[in-house]
């Protein structure tokens, strides 16, 4: 009968056992020293040699010439063992759940071993064992018979009572590394008369996902196949379809390109690939976008190369907050795809919720969405200062350089001195050229300083007084001025009330209350928060007591102060000042505009002083 590539291959050292140094060399330490414990407690997931390392454990214990820790495996008690020996017990605690298993296990313990030192319990997937049967092996294990040895072996350390867990020595086993497994896999492959791509090995190992046996059961699958296992062979055996279309996809869902996403899906499924499949492999695809944004690298991603550099390109397109929302989206759709018996219609909802943002209506996608609207009214806004720059440059009259003089000719002109110069010439002579190291000596200072009497006297005039420009202007009379347009000829005619002295006298009517006193940090702090919450409470005033905050101004702004945008103000006023804080709104029984139509009409009569017409409705 043929033996499986996992069975036949199973490690039969502590040398043998892959990614599990940790485990393996206190192991081999413990028994060089003779220090072995009494219980054992292997965890972590499936395929990660929990068992192999029990057994070896339990070979290594009776060996009788261990090597460096390891079992000899030639010894009587090392063949004893591989045999299945008597004195070796492995139990399944998946069906063997009761009290009463327990209890013949506690009977036969007390008898000593037939062929080797120690009777050795192996208990695989103890956590099924129920609470009365945990409860009757406590004792067994705290203070078992000398000749007896548990090894506890589990993939859900959770359910294990604690008691348990404090009577045994622990170890926790990792998931076998994807080089790791890709070395192993192509050492068996070579073994086995066989040939494996190096990128099918690595495609195995990315798919068992930490599990060697998964990863041999793969390869088995393939080598059933073909001789010559390709990436392409994988993929079949697997039921994935590579990289390709994630992409796509992912293109598709940046571009808002329903269409050619629900395309995508409709000739995956054609292939037969699952619906369900399909967004799993999206959630990872969007998961290695989001850690290579938070800068993770390769080696913690478990890409190849060209995939990194697939994936760097397309991560230039989105933003952290599209990748997040990516992420939920898909992740809502898997839990509740149970839910639909048409998987298809669910991941076609999902790939249309994901291209379309504006049918989401989620706090943070509508927050996403306001940010870059605002990034966008910044550029547009930056772009047209440089464009108004470029032209005012352009505008301004180009004046001519002057020439700088040629210090080559000038060196080349004879050197002719002052006394030469004014001597008459007669006859022909040679003018000195000047030594290489000449240096003229500076001028000398007059020996007496230059007075001028003046008939009357003159006092120098003083220096115009020059303002320094203000940093802050004053805003715009009216809306229209601000953006540039000509006022009407109804806002110019009336008179415009000076919104300077409205502010102040508002402010004046906003007396301190009892027990607090103006809250001076309050502007910094709201000119230093979003964009959409400085212009609905930009008016406001603010008073403290304590680690109170009392919010002034009109009933709509302390609604958003203290209601809407809260959190937002409150986390800002307690970085501010160093502790937390209360937000509260200021008492609305000061100041009344009798009822809602009077206020409207107060609103509506300023607003059109400053030019903007407002319809009632």
């Amino acid at each position: 009968m043929y033996l499986a590539l996992y069975r036949k291959y199973r490690p039969l050292t502590f040398d043998d056992v892959i990614s599990q140094e940790h485990i393996t060399t206190t192991l081999k330490n413990q028994l060089i020293n003779g220090q072995t414990s009494h219980a054992y407690l292997f965890t972590g997931s499936r395929g990660t040699g929990k068992t192999t390392c029990a057994k070896i454990l339990a070979k290594a214990i009776n060996c009788t010439a261990t090597k460096d820790g390891s079992p000899c495996l030639e010894c009587d008690a090392c063949r004893a063992v591989a045999e299945e020996c008597p004195d070796i017990v492995e139990i399944d605690a998946a069906s063997n759940t009761g009290v009463d298993n327990v209890r013949a296990l506690k009977e036969e313990a007390v008898y000593t071993p037939l062929t080797c030192r120690y009777k050795v319990y192996i208990i695989d997937e103890v956590h099924m064992l129920s609470i009365s049967a945990f409860n009757a092996l406590l004792k067994l294990i705290e203070e078992p018979p000398p000749h007896v040895v548990f090894i506890f072996a589990t993939t859900e350390i959770h359910k294990v009572p604690a008691t348990i867990l404090s009577r045994c020595q622990r170890f926790d086993f990792r998931r076998i590394d994807i080089e790791d497994s890709k070395k192993r896999l192509l050492e068996i492959a070579e073994k086995e008369g066989m040939t494996l791509d190096e990128d099918a090995a690595f495609l195995i190992s990315r798919i068992s996902d930490g599990g060697m046996r998964d990863a041999l059961s793969l390869l088995d699958q393939c080598f059933a196949i073909n001789s010559h296992v390709t990436a392409e062979i994988v993929r079949g055996c697997a039921g994935v379809s590579g990289t390709e279309h994630l992409f796509r996809i992912a293109d598709a869902v940046i571009n808002k390109n329903c269409a050619e996403a629900v395309r995508i899906l409709d000739g995956l499924v054609q292939q037969s690939k699952s619906a369900a499949r399909l967004m799993e492999e999206l959630v990872s695809h969007y998961r290695v976008l989001m850690l290579l944004k938070a800068g993770a690298d390769r080696a913690m991603l478990k890409i190849s190369a060209d995939e990194e550099e697939q994936y760097l390109r397309q991560n230039e397109k989105y933003s952290m907050e599209s990748i997040l929302r990516a992420i939920s989206i898909l992740s809502d759709a898997l839990s509740g795809r149970n839910r639909s018996k048409n998987e298809q219609l669910t991941c076609e909802m999902c790939f249309i919720r994901l291209c379309t943002p504006t049918l989401d209506p989620d706090e943070k996608v509508l927050s996403g969405r306001i940010d870059a609207l605002e990034r966008t009214v910044a550029d547009l806004v930056t772009n047209s200062l440089k464009s108004a720059m470029t032209a005012a440059v352009s505008a301004l009259p180009v004046t001519e350089a002057v020439p700088e003089p040629d210090i080559e000719e000038a060196a080349e002109e004879p050197f002719v001195t002052e006394e030469q110069a004014e001597a008459p010439v007669s006859g022909s002579f040679t003018l000195p050229l000047p030594d290489e190291d000449f240096i003229p000596p500076p001028p000398e200072p007059p020996s007496e300083k230059m007075s001028v009497e003046l008939p009357f006297e003159f006092t120098e005039p003083p220096a115009p007084k020059q303002e320094a420009p203000d940093p802050f202007p004053s805003e715009p009379v009216s809306l229209s001025e601000a953006v540039g347009l000509p006022p009407s000829e109804k806002a110019v005619t009336e008179e415009k009330p000076d919104r300077e002295i409205w502010k102040k006298e508002e402010a004046e009517e906003t007396p301190v209350q009892e027990g607090f006193e103006p809250f001076n940090e309050w502007r910094e702090i709201v000119d230093n928060l979003g964009f959409s919450i400085k212009m609905l409470i930009g008016d406001t005033t603010a008073q403290i007591s304590g680690s109170t905050v009392m919010v002034c101004g009109s009933e709509l702004q302390k609604s958003y102060a203290t209601q809407d945008f809260r959190l937002e103000i409150q986390g800002a006023v307690s970085r501010a000042i160093g502790r937390n804080v209360a937000i509260v709104a200021e008492p609305s029984e000061k100041k009344s505009y009798g009822n809602e139509k009077n206020y409207v009409k107060d609103f509506l009569d300023y607003a059109k002083s400053q030019g903007v017409a407002i319809k009632e409705q």
